[in-house]
């Protein structure tokens, strides 16, 4: 398996000052999908630019096939695709152009770009738009371009920063329909969004980064194995703060919502629905939600006062 091996990374910056990646050790599987999770700043996109090379760690190492992309930067950038964060420069060519102009840099024969450009404009369902130039693009669409760039016919490894930012809803399902396609074939592909519903629906797995720090490596659906969400509409706060309340407070009362938000283990759960019956009888509650927790209340943090 061509699986991709990140060994104790540590990156700062400003001499130390700002520490955008801190002992991250993980391994991206051949047939996997995997998104980076994270606030702004958690160091999601340096962990990208240091996996191709525009980046080089302070310490640790970045493995494939028994190679280090740190000392060799040039086989790195020859076994990854990557869609940057912000889009291609594609002023004065046209969609079309731009897909052809990245095959022929990757070393495409001639006689197979028409083919490859035209696969991924049809699949991503942007024909209409193939022959207008870049400029003239709306942002979706010139996010599309840059995707379609990236993966027309790309390396092993798939790098993404936010490939769905600005992109409509049905062309977002093709984005991730191709991903899987990719994957299913053996790629390594690992996206940064922002999108928690996307991730929980598309991904195999995710990475949750804070202040530089790995704090989550799990597959996508494991929060719903084995914790709920309990969200109680109420107006009487000293209720939700007594001693005696069964339930762990995942986040502060939201005055405004009247809503205080409990994570549940599974063996929570009967406790709580007692608790909630007798609430509900005695008139203490106007509302309540529980359900499997997502992915969301993870990457919301804890509140606790």
């Amino acid at each position: 398996m061509k699986n991709l091996m990140i060994k104790s990374i540590n990156k700062t910056y400003k001499k130390g000052a700002v520490k955008a990646n801190i002992d991250i050790t993980t391994t991206f599987f051949s047939g996997e999908i995997v998104a980076l999770v994270g606030h702004n700043g958690a160091g999601k996109t340096t962990l990208l630019n240091q996996i191709i090379g525009n980046a080089k760690p302070d310490s640790g190492d970045i493995v494939y096939q028994g190679k280090s992309f740190v000392t060799n930067s040039k086989f790195a950038r020859a076994n990854i695709s990557m869609m940057p964060q912000f889009y291609a420069p594609l002023n004065g060519v046209t969609l079309t152009q731009s897909i052809k102009s990245v095959l022929q840099i990757r070393g495409v024969k001639s006689k197979d770009i028409d083919y490859y450009s035209s696969r991924i404009i049809k699949e991503l369902d942007i024909e209409k738009y193939k022959d207008i130039s870049g400029d003239k693009l709306s942002g979706g669409l010139q996010r599309l371009t840059s995707f379609a760039m990236a993966v027309a016919k790309p390396s092993h490894i798939i790098l993404l920063d936010e490939p769905t930012n600005d992109v409509d809803p049905v062309r977002r399902k093709l984005i991730w329909r191709h991903l899987r396609k990719l994957a299913e074939k053996g790629h390594v592909v690992v996206i940064v969004t922002h999108n928690l519903l996307e991730v929980e629906q598309y991904a195999d797995r995710f990475l949750m980064f804070e202040q530089g720090k790995l704090i989550k490596d799990s597959a996508t659906g494991t929060n719903k194995a084995f914790s709920h969400t309990l969200i109680v509409d109420t107006d009487d706060i000293e209720l939700l703060t007594s001693d005696d309340l069964p339930l762990y407070r995942q986040k502060k009362y939201n005055k405004e919502d009247g809503q205080f938000i409990f994570t549940l283990s599974l063996n929570q759960v009967n406790n709580a629905t007692n608790w909630l019956v007798k609430m509900i009888e005695e008139g203490k509650i106007t509302g309540y939600r529980l359900s499997p927790s997502s992915l969301e209340v993870s990457y919301g943090g804890n509140d606790d006062e």
